[in-house]
């Protein structure tokens, strides 16, 4: 017993040195890159800078995910991933395939790249070079969310009111997450493998990472739970489609205070480096908030509408999908 619980113990603590590798690179030279980015804030506010555009898509840009090795994922409803370079916004490839919208991204621990569309499929493509590797078939509707854990284990979420889980490796199905009673639109893992799932059901319903036994549900929301993020304190934030985005601590669930601001439903949730909360909402914004105690830092405009996806990449730059196929670099 004590042999197979520090083989256990060396694979998370593995898992956990890869995905730390990419905060590290953040980290290297952190005050310069903090200020550079704060000098961005200022300049997008005070309207002497713009966000840059990537064109490509034809489409709304539902989902944004970043690999290990900075590229940039892109779903859309132009049906296709595009695959983008973090350090200049280069278009690289276009994955073609999915026959719907594409509503969800994550790149696994092994480089792999998993899609989730309104076709009911989970499409799994190479890292390396885009190619197709397999299909993970078994939901019964739209798949609209989608989450890595530390122990490389798929989590999506679907409209069938189910989260499957999948083992990265070879697409196993493994288990299925029964409990929420609406579109399951949000999945995120915490750094201690906790899984987190939002729903149209008004609820955030915690899972063991281990077993996928229910551990306690998070209420709030007075709407359907669009998105979720979880803070590096291991703080849960849940953006809405009642405006707000709710905050609840992570070891006991209990509520830890509401952040208002946003005057449409929020869409988006990506925590950056430093902890910071950034939020995009149907009001054209994105927000960026303190982790510390959710304080409102900055906002930055100029998309004209809907603001659909956010990630943060390997360089500490924000990405936005936008309406219409645009997305903006920050």
């Amino acid at each position: 017993m004590v042999l197979v619980m520090l083989s256990g113990a060396t694979l998370w603590s593995g898992a956990c040195e890869r995905v730390c590798q990419r905060w590290a690179r953040l980290m290297e030279s952190s005050p310069v890159k903090r200020l550079k980015q704060s000098e961005r804030w200022f300049g997008y506010e005070a309207g002497v800078m713009q966000p840059r555009p990537l064109e490509g898509h034809t489409d709304d840009v539902w989902a944004l995910s970043v690999g290990l090795d900075g590229k940039i994922y892109s779903g859309s409803s132009d049906c296709t991933v595009k695959v983008w370079r973090g350090d200049d916004g280069t278009l690289l490839q276009t994955l073609l395939g999915h026959t719907n919208t594409v509503l969800a991204l994550t790149v696994g621990l092994n480089g792999n790249v998993y899609s989730g569309s309104v076709d009911r499929t989970i499409r799994v493509w190479s890292g390396d070079d885009g190619s197709h590797l397999r299909n993970l078939v078994g939901h019964t509707d739209t798949v609209c969310s989608l989450a890595v854990g530390l122990d490389s284990k798929i989590y999506s979420g679907s409209h069938d009111h189910t989260i499957r889980v999948w083992r990265a490796d070879d697409g196993a199905h493994l288990n299925t997450l029964v409990g929420h009673t609406a579109a399951v639109g949000a999945v995120a893992i915490g750094l201690d493998g906790t899984v987190y799932s939002g729903s149209y059901d008004k609820t955030i319903r915690v899972w063991s990472g281990e077993d996928g036994t229910h551990m306690r549900t998070l209420v709030g929301h007075t709407s359907w739970v669009l998105c979720l993020a979880v803070g590096l304190d291991g703080k849960i934030y849940g953006g809405g489609a009642d405006n707000t985005i709710r905050v609840w601590r992570g070891d006991d669930g209990a509520p830890v205070h509401t952040l208002h601001g946003h005057t449409g439903h929020l869409r988006a949730l990506a925590v950056g480096p430093n902890g910071n909360v950034h939020s995009g909402s149907d009001d054209g914004t994105i927000r960026v908030w303190s982790g510390d105690d959710g304080t409102h830092l900055h906002t930055l405009e100029g998309h004209a509408d809907y603001i659909l996806s956010l990630v943060v990449g390997v360089d500490g730059s924000l990405y936005s999908g936008h309406r219409y196929g645009t997305l903006f670099v920050w």
